[in-house]
């Protein structure tokens, strides 16, 4: 049985399945680049799974012949477990985080059979922006690493200032 996360955002039951990630995020098949998530930190780290099977639609159209999952959809898990840390840590209701900086660094490929494992990490969430990293493996092999910003407009409020005083 599924318990919520203990973070200070949208409540989310832990570990999250697959209809929990598609309502949270708004995407659904076949773009839904992940099967599994759950908060190992709150606010601070997670984890989401990836079980690729031969039968995905992306075997059959990039690189046939060698079945290989395109690197775009790998950096795409990699930003929905990322942008899911992000909601369990904030008060995001039914507001939107938007990606503002990607950088990225590939290593292997990713083929059927294997299980892509992303480990996500928030190193920074002040003022609706957000920084975190995450790291690829599938079957313990090193896929790739990717270092993402995002935006949060609503959260992005400009200071108060502090009141004036008179004398």
């Amino acid at each position: 049985m599924a318990t919520p996360s203990k973070s200070k955002g949208f409540p989310m039951p832990q570990p999250m399945s697959r209809a929990d990630i598609a309502s949270r995020l708004d995407i659904t098949d076949p773009f839904l680049m992940i099967d599994t998530f759950e908060t190992l930190e709150p606010g601070r780290r997670a984890r989401a799974t990836k079980e690729l099977h031969s039968n995905a639609w992306f075997f059959a159209c990039h690189l046939p012949a060698l079945q290989v999952m395109p690197a775009t959809l790998q950096l795409e898990g990699m930003l929905q477990t990322l942008v899911l840390l992000i909601y369990a840590a904030g008060d995001h209701g039914a507001h939107r985080a938007y990606v503002t900086n990607v950088k990225s660094q590939l290593s292997a490929t990713a083929t059927p059979g294997q299980t892509i494992t992303f480990d996500a990490e928030l190193s920074a969430f002040r003022r609706g922006i957000a920084t975190g990293t995450v790291t690829t493996t599938a079957n313990g092999v090193h896929l790739s690493r990717g270092e993402f910003r995002y935006a949060s407009p609503h959260l992005m409020a400009a200071p108060v200032p502090p009141p004036s005083r008179t004398s």
